[in-house]
């Protein structure tokens, strides 16, 4: 007799799929704005305008160089920030957001809100708060992981 298996279903599994649940939701808020992806780095250098490098957005954002590259490409292409000489390290550049970019901060900051409502409103407990203070030690807990790093780069797929 053979015995059965437990299924295992891990946890990093999980997070993707809300991970992919949530920026679904997000990005099907916003589905009117010039841009597709990246509204909380966008959102991010929007409520640090003028005062935050590239290096400090990969360190809130959680990851590497490249993919901040790619991020500050994508929406200078989109004509939503510019980069300007940092005037004490002339090695580095501040971000700032553009007039065009700066009519659409409101309208992603509103999404990120209701997305996170309708999140922790999924939540079954009672508790809510306790979920999230969990949820929240446990990435804090986990921190920053050395060595290689996965980086999350989305984007919206087309029907």
């Amino acid at each position: 007799m053979s015995k059965t298996k437990k299924q295992i279903t891990p946890l990093g599994k999980l997070f993707a799929i809300l991970t992919k649940q949530y920026l679904s939701i997000l990005g099907g808020k916003l589905n009117d704005l010039p841009i597709n992806r990246y509204y909380f780095a966008f959102w991010v250098i929007s409520e640090n305008d003028g005062a935050i490098t590239s290096k400090r957005l990969a360190e809130i954002l959680q990851t590497d160089k490249v993919l901040v590259v790619r991020i500050l490409k994508y929406l200078k292409e989109k004509n939503f920030i510019e980069r300007l000489k940092h005037p004490k390290d002339k090695r580095s550049f501040l971000l700032h957001i553009t007039p065009i970019g700066s009519k659409y901060v409101s309208a992603i900051e509103k999404a990120l809100i209701e997305t996170d409502q309708e999140f922790i409103a999924a939540i079954g407990s009672e508790n809510k708060e306790l979920v999230l203070s969990e949820i929240t030690n446990l990435a804090n807990k986990v921190g920053p992981i050395e060595g290689d790093r996965i980086v999350l780069d989305y984007k919206r797929l087309n029907k």
